[in-house]
């Protein structure tokens, strides 16, 4: 099997090597250090300010958003969400259930975020912005410093989806002002799915967090945050995912941050150059380096990825909605190479030809 998939992804072998060990117990001053330095790699990564805390979540990336705003917004606010396809939108679903204001940008699949579409947001009381920094439904990478010179402007906290971003695009909490930094185990760490991680700033915290009165036990950040004091949740966490995530992150440490970044860019830049050889397309925004959506002019992207699962056992992404049949995205995280892209190019020659005659 070889997944070019987001997430989960192409795990390394020394990862896979952890994931197979005997889970340990985690009451311990042993685990604890275990996950205070975890913490400290996490948000050297990251970029985070010194006194930034972290909540760690046995929970998927959408329970860790719906954690952030049920923590750190109020009925009181407005909000403007950045609605660019599937995961923009479910912070409207989440602002929805919440009873949180908002308003919100709406972009086509190929619509670029552009300052023009800020502007009319800039005198109209907005308290905080929502963002999936790389909208992975679409591909695009978002503009990180337009956004923070609009949170500037308007003194709104600037809260951040980055699960398809950190440790694959560069990413800086402290550079940019962000607030609150939402990530999960199985993009960019390349570990097993069901960990997420909240990075938030001082001033979220201490204006937001420790005020907000939420009726809910397990997310209260509160309790992470007296907890993690000592390397600990209030609640178990996911202790083996936990393990592969120190491993994982000292494989980066080693490897060094930028060498380990420009790899991913180097292979995302490789494939989008070798995707020419195909009769398909691809997105002319500002692309993250997790994924390239392949546009095919034919409605065959569906058979393409069965094609490739069933016949080849490659994995891609297939995409929802309307555009199903017509794209699918190729990640290039996780333990991918150039030699990797020149396969799968070859088979999704074999599976295009194999489609259009399908479909013919």
């Amino acid at each position: 099997m070889k997944l070019f998939t987001v997430g989960p992804t192409q795990m390394r072998k020394e990862v896979m090597e952890v994931g197979g060990e005997l889970v340990p117990y985690f009451r311990t001053k042993e685990f604890s250090n275990v996950m205070l330095d975890s913490d400290r790699l996490l948000k050297k990564f990251m970029h985070a300010e010194e006194n930034a805390k972290s909540i760690y979540l046995t929970a998927s990336g959408t329970a860790a958003m719906e954690a952030v705003i049920m923590n750190c917004l109020t009925s009181d606010d407005k909000v403007l969400i950045i609605d660019g396809g599937t995961f923009g939108h479910r912070f409207v679903q989440l602002c929805d259930i919440h009873e949180v204001p908002y308003e919100r940008v709406v972009l086509s699949a190929d619509e670029q975020l552009m300052e023009k579409h800020l502007r009319p947001f800039e005198n109209v009381g907005i308290t905080a912005l929502l963002v999936n920094i790389d909208e992975t439904s679409t591909g695009q990478l978002y503009d990180t410093q337009l956004l923070s010179d609009f949170c500037k402007k308007t003194s709104a906290y600037f809260i951040v989806d980055a699960i398809s971003s950190y440790l694959i695009d560069p990413f800086n909490m402290e550079k940019y002002g962000i607030d609150a930094t939402i990530v999960s185990s199985q993009k960019g760490l390349c570990i097993a799915p069901g960990l997420s991680v909240v990075v938030l700033s001082n001033k979220l915290i201490k204006d937001r967090v420790e005020n907000n009165q939420i009726h809910n036990l397990y997310f209260n950040f509160n309790e992470y945050l007296k907890n993690f004091q000592r390397g600990q949740t209030p609640f178990t966490p996911c202790v083996g995912i936990c393990m592969e995530m120190n491993k994982a992150l000292h494989l980066i440490d080693e490897q060094g941050e930028e060498n380990f970044l420009n790899h991913i860019d180097m292979v995302a830049k490789d494939f989008r150059e070798k995707v020419k050889e195909l009769p398909v397309s691809i997105p002319a925004f500002p692309l993250s380096n997790a994924v390239t959506p392949v546009i095919f002019d034919k409605p065959i992207a569906k058979k393409v990825f069965e094609i490739l699962k069933d016949d080849y056992d490659i994995y891609v992404n297939p995409t929802g909605g309307e555009r199903e049949q017509y794209v699918l995205r190729v990640a290039h995280i996780g333990d991918t190479t150039i030699e990797d892209n020149s396969m799968l190019i070859d088979y999704m020659k074999k599976a295009i030809k194999k489609a259009t005659e399908d479909l013919e």
